[in-house]
């Protein structure tokens, strides 16, 4: 296979507004090919096309998948086609592999941009974790197969593979099964395929296990301000990120994102989350939401603020102001604590306790207080909050507040009763 020694250099930009720079060649027949260089910078984009062209064996691999996108003459993204590859010859792994980049694969490119600035179509996380999930499950299994010859016994086999030889747990393998149903229907789509054979496959049962919360008088003993030198290693942060955690609700991720601009004496501005793996996002459903906060837990904050060098953008959960600390040692300060008040690790885990009981044991304590199940969601940011709002007067924001920092204040109490 030939083609010109002719090409074009444009960009595009990804989500985040920065360009990234694609080439366009000509193939002999008259058809144009576009493919991004994953170069953010025009020289490197010239120097890995140069390079390309003098490998025919690499351009062909490149120019080979069955994904293309097609470019416009303004440059812009119009369509998702599939190249004419004999249905008889395609495989898995060849269909498989160009998806699940994030500024390439045609499917998370629609997603992108079907979706908004407030409202993303698909975000980073989910398909960096579809991009590991194909890569380390699906194509070394199914990879060398035809798609016309994966079976629904085949998958069901697939599935135990993933239980007894991975030992994934049933939630995961349903995560991997919804990636599996989207690439499918897409080759369904496409001809490629006359039915989606994972659909036909049964999703895994997941065992809801019973959790436990903790008590009352294991919260005085864990936040008795007289023992933080020795339970949380004289490390204020780690104290109060789960002294807020069991008071507001607020996931993980968000509280490692709170600045102390988003931070009022009366309450929190949640905006975003923040995940080592990802950076910083959006909150889990995309939405900004304010969460009442009494002055006691206003102050834990900007004593924990204090903690480190800051300035008035900087991150409260630090240890330098500048990023956010490390979500796994903050959980792992949580459970060493546990252990000093008598929680060992084999109980932990029987009575089913992680940092994310602090978000249940909050959302507990707001129904044992008879609030309204709409306001309980709208506070804690759950999904189905958005489409029950429209029929729910939440303008009681007063009420709310009141509500709410009734419930804070109530816990602290008998927290520092206890220790008092």
């Amino acid at each position: 296979m030939k083609y010109r020694r002719k090409y074009t250099l444009f960009t595009l930009k990804n989500r985040k507004g920065k360009p990234v720079w694609y080439f366009r060649i000509y193939l002999p027949d008259g058809t144009r090919r576009s493919k991004t260089t994953g170069c953010n910078s025009r020289e490197k984009a010239m120097r890995y096309v140069e390079e390309l062209l003098e490998d025919e064996t690499m351009l062909r691999k490149v120019f080979e998948s069955d994904l293309v996108v097609a470019i416009d003459s303004s440059h812009s993204l119009i369509q998702t086609t599939i190249r004419e590859t004999p249905k008889s010859s395609i495989t898995f792994e060849e269909f498989a592999s160009p998806w699940w980049h994030w500024d390439t694969c045609p499917y998370v490119l629609a997603r992108r941009a079907a979706g908004t600035e407030s409202h993303p179509g698909i975000k980073q996380s989910y398909v960096t974790s579809s991009e590991m999930w194909t890569r380390r499950y699906l194509i070394p299994y199914f990879g060398k197969y035809k798609l016309q010859d994966i079976s629904v016994d085949m998958i069901n086999t697939f599935w135990q593979v993933l239980k007894d030889k991975h030992g994934l747990a049933p939630k995961t393998i349903n995560n991997i099964r919804s990636v599996f149903i989207i690439m499918m229907k897409e080759a369904v789509s496409k001809g490629l395929i006359e039915r989606n054979p994972v659909e036909m496959t049964i999703s895994r049962t997941v065992d809801k296990k019973k959790q436990e919360l903790l008590t009352d008088e294991e919260c005085a003993r864990l936040f008795d301000i007289e023992r933080i030198k020795d339970l949380w290693n004289d490390r204020i942060v780690y104290y109060v990120y789960s002294f807020v955690a069991g008071l507001t609700g607020l996931r993980a991720g968000e509280l490692l994102a709170l600045t102390i601009n988003e931070v009022y004496p009366n309450k929190i501005v949640v905006k975003r989350s923040y995940n080592e793996s990802y950076g910083m996002t959006t909150t889990k459903t995309s939405e900004e939401r304010v969460v009442p906060i009494t002055d006691e837990i206003y102050r834990y904050l900007y004593v924990a603020w204090q903690s480190h060098p800051n300035d008035e953008n900087d991150f409260i959960f630090s240890f330098d102001g500048k990023k956010p600390m490390n979500e796994g040692r903050a959980r792992a300060a949580f459970y060493k604590a546990m252990e000093k008040i008598g929680i060992s690790e084999a109980e932990r885990k029987r009575r089913g306790i992680t940092f994310h009981s602090w978000r249940h044991k909050f959302t507990t304590d707001c129904v044992k207080s008879n609030m309204h199940p709409e306001k309980i969601m709208a506070l804690t940011g759950h999904k189905s909050a958005e489409m029950l709002l429209r029929y729910t007067d939440l303008n009681a924001e007063k009420d709310l507040s009141d509500q709410i920092q009734e419930i804070q204040e109530s816990k602290s109490r008998r927290i520092i009763g206890m220790n008092g």
